[in-house]
């Protein structure tokens, strides 16, 4: 694993894109990758309870692991990662949890409990000894984002609900911007 090649990578992706600037970039919302690019198929069919828990579940899933890579790794490069992660999957959270809060529908708060798949995950990275804790974290975030990409762009492309669709829109190019930085990191055995 070259140190200084994740390092610059990360830090140059977590520079070049932000919030302000996913808002003003009309082609950013639409998202850049393929299903071949990411390896897997857009999720069609989706309800709006299903979209929700499926993002929810992602975005729980990818803060609680980036907080056992922030205590685990000793990789600077990998806590700045880490760091990303949680920040951007606070935000997704929160824009998930605004479109919620809508009279005209009624959509169940999901559970901030974790998947059993998810959940599983996190045991596995618990039980990580240090020395292989990054390879497995960065496969597991590859993995992860794989999911949020195919939930997202499912929604993106056939949703029902237009709150919740804008809300997979912005966050599409973030996993993607994601994906892009696990794949440039070489860290995922890719």
């Amino acid at each position: 694993m070259n140190k200084s090649k994740i390092g610059m990578v990360l830090l140059a992706i977590s520079l070049s894109v932000s919030a302000p600037a996913l808002a003003q970039d009309p082609t950013a919302v639409t998202g850049t990758l393929s299903a071949t690019d990411v390896g897997v198929s857009p999720i069609s069919g989706q309800s709006a309870s299903d979209y929700v828990n499926a993002a929810a579940d992602g975005d729980n899933y990818e803060i609680a692991s980036s907080r056992i890579a922030l205590s685990k790794t000793k990789n600077a490069n990998v806590k700045s990662f880490a760091r990303q992660m949680i920040a951007d999957h606070t935000t997704t959270t929160q824009s998930l949890m605004a479109a919620l809060k809508n009279p005209d529908r009624t959509i169940t708060k999901p559970s901030p409990k974790l998947s059993v798949a998810n959940a599983s995950k996190i045991e596995l990275l618990k039980k990580a000894p240090k020395a292989t804790f990054d390879q497995l974290y960065m496969q597991q975030q590859m993995q992860a984002h794989q999911t949020a990409w195919a939930v997202h762009k499912g929604y993106v492309l056939d949703g029902n609900d237009p709150a919740l669709k804008q809300v997979a829109s912005t966050a599409l190019p973030i996993v993607e911007r994601h994906i892009s930085t696990v794949k440039a990191s070489n860290v995922a055995g890719m």
